[in-house]
């Protein structure tokens, strides 16, 4: 009785969902939205591919012009455009033979040969050019049929989540997830994930919406699909949209607004050929998940229930925290996980290497203040959750994934190279909220109150002298007396060397001055090589600080206020590429002279002296005393 009582409110649902799939259509709004749409280019499957493969999240794409012209809005500045190709046909010269309009028979020519003539023909060609996507411009907003977000809440939130966990045929998580995306179904990783901090209809609309994807779209290997039983994408996601829809609709949850938008999107017209199709999945799922949820639901209330009134009568006692079993360090990809049955131990240690990077950014910022950060205790108060091995192991994948960061110290960075790291989802532990100087900071503790310290002295047990314990004992009646020539301790040294300059240390300016010149000689060389299609840039910053410091490159002369300050020496490659030797990287001398005269030290006055003076040669003598004792 209830399955037809649940499989009959189904039904009416869902005809709901198809009256207002109609009215949608039918409105002013979406007549906007698809006036919109047609400004938008159709893309080649080959551009479709380049778009997705640059920038997957991309949504809407246009030229530059074309945002200001069609749309009214504006790329913003800095942003890097997306490289397709674009039609650019060219006009040719070519020979053909005349062609006689009435028989459309070659003309044939009083020597019997074919008579030939000059047209010009259009030759396919290509060039690449820049698009971007919506989200890289500002201006108009675009008119859309879906509305941004859900917003409310649901009865018994914590209990319905929980049975939805239940009912769900792969894990749930919640993360940060990239892109805008408010939760996606990973078949390799057999997951679930859901974008944190939305608002509760919208996470459980989502939540549904992604365990439809689960039951009804998961890849079983062992099971082989006909190409034409196949679904596309459109069919997906107007399946588990309406299987949303109808769930939340039998719970009183309202998501007709948001809902309708998302599936009339997928559709590919007015006809809702999609929704027409899969209504008997639709409702046979929907069914199946609600009367899973009843179950569900209604045994987690009972306990919620009954564990309430047990706190009121129990007496108040001390909470004391239950130890949780360490999960260890998985260090393989998903793929081996699938293939060696070990995606349960690969999804318990991505989950604990996320919340360990959570745990840290929260730690570092509690514990900085008035520009000062407190690591030991940010370090002590991780490692209260957390084993110092899953801490050594996010952090070293954060230093690893910011090599390129000169903030962080190249100690640092030659440590983490020290830490076997599996790349694959590494940036979901990435330690990246807080500045990379504070976290090198939080490292530098953690190494110090978790890795032993190397002792600095060597114990070493010296050798008594024989004599020595002699005369001790009381063994020793005369004692011998040796006269031998004292040399001075110090070696004289070559003239040369004696006179040779010292190589010049740089000053912290002067380095800092270096590695700008070099930054700005990098761009020049790469803009010589490649011209536009250079890839690399030199900072604004390395144009600012010679600015402020007087320094121009002149040639193969670096000046400082007018004076040579670093000789350019150049380099090419030996063998020619694109026709011509390519320009390297060049080395910098150090040329600018030294305003001051170094005073000589207390040693190289010692060594001068010594030369001055001739030398006195004493034989070697020897006495020997018979003294009494």
């Amino acid at each position: 009785m209830a399955e037809n009582k649940n499989a009959q409110q189904v039904r009416e649902i869902t005809d709901k969902l198809e009256q207002g799939i109609k009215e949608l259509f039918e409105s002013e709004r979406f007549k906007e939205y698809l006036r919109t749409m047609s400004k938008f280019y159709n893309y080649s499957f080959n551009n479709t591919l380049l778009i997705a493969m640059q920038k997957p999240e991309a949504t809407y794409v246009a030229g530059y012009t074309s945002w200001q012209r069609n749309f009214d809005r504006q790329v913003m500045k800095g942003e890097k455009g997306i490289k397709i190709l674009a039609p650019a046909p060219y006009k040719a010269q070519e020979e053909r033979e005349k062609i006689d309009p009435l028989t459309q028979k070659p003309v044939i020519g009083a020597d019997g040969k074919a008579v030939t003539e000059t047209v010009e023909v259009l030759r396919p060609a290509f060039k690449v050019v820049s698009v971007f996507d919506v989200s890289q411009t500002d201006g108009k907003e675009l008119p859309d049929i879906i509305v941004d977000e859900l917003k409310g809440t649901v009865e018994n939130y914590e209990a319905f989540f929980d049975a939805l966990r239940q009912e769900s045929p792969v894990p749930i998580s919640f993360e940060d997830i990239p892109g805008g995306a408010k939760g996606f179904f990973s078949p390799v990783e057999s997951r679930i994930a859901i974008q944190e901090g939305m608002s509760e209809i919208q996470t459980v609309k989502t939540a549904i919406h992604e365990i439809a994807h689960a039951k009804l779209h998961a890849v079983k290997p062992d099971e082989k699909a006909a190409p034409e039983d196949k679904k596309d994408r459109h069919t997906k996601e107007v399946e588990a949209e309406s299987v949303a829809y109808t769930v939340c609709q039998r719970y009183g949850i309202e998501t007709s607004d948001y809902s309708f938008g998302y599936i009339a999107g997928w559709s590919s017209g007015k006809e809702t050929k999609e929704l027409k199709n899969s209504l008997d999945t639709i409702r046979k799922t929907a069914a199946e998940m609600i009367e899973g949820i009843d179950a569900k639901l209604k045994v987690l209330l009972a306990e919620k229930a009954q564990s309430a009134k047990m706190e009121v009568e129990a007496p108040v006692k001390e909470a004391v925290p239950e130890e949780k079993p360490e999960v260890p360090i998985y260090r393989e990809t998903a793929n081996y996980a699938y293939e060696a049955g070990e995606l349960e131990s690969y999804r318990a240690s991505l989950a604990a290497n996320v919340e360990c990077r959570r745990a840290i950014e929260a730690a570092i910022s509690s514990n900085y203040g008035d520009n000062r950060l407190d690591a030991d205790a940010a370090v002590k108060s991780v490692l209260e959750q957390f084993s110092p091995e899953r801490v050594r192991y996010v952090l070293a994948n954060t230093i690893q994934q910011k090599d390129f960061d000169g903030r962080i110290p190249q100690p640092l960075k030659e440590w983490a190279k020290s830490v076997e790291v599996c790349p694959e989802n590494a940036s979901r532990f990435l330690v990246d909220k807080p500045n990379p100087g504070l976290t090198a900071l939080f490292v530098d503790a953690f190494r110090q109150q978790t890795e032993p310290q190397k002792e600095a002295t060597s114990e070493k047990i010296a050798e008594r002298d024989p004599e020595v314990v002699a005369w001790e004992s009381d063994e020793i009646t005369s004692i011998e007396v040796k006269t031998v020539e004292v040399k001075s301790p110090v070696a004289s040294m070559p003239e040369e060397a004696a006179q040779a300059p010292k190589a010049h240390r740089l000053t912290a300016e002067e380095k800092e001055i270096k590695a700008a010149v070099m930054d700005t000689l990098k761009g020049q060389i790469a803009y010589n090589n490649d011209g536009m299609r250079a890839s690399y840039r030199a900072s604004n910053h390395s144009f600012n600080l010679l600015a402020r410091n007087g320094v121009r490159i002149e040639g193969n002369t670096v000046t400082q206020n007018g004076e040579p300050l670093f000789k350019i020496h150049r380099r090419h490659a030996a063998r020619k590429t694109q026709g011509c030797y390519r320009e390297l990287m060049p080395t910098l001398e150090y040329v600018k002279q030294e305003q001051k005269q170094e005073k000589p030290s207390i040693r190289d006055q010692l060594r001068t002296a010594a030369k001055q003076q001739p030398e006195k040669k004493s034989p070697v003598k020897s006495k020997t005393h018979d003294m009494e004792l």
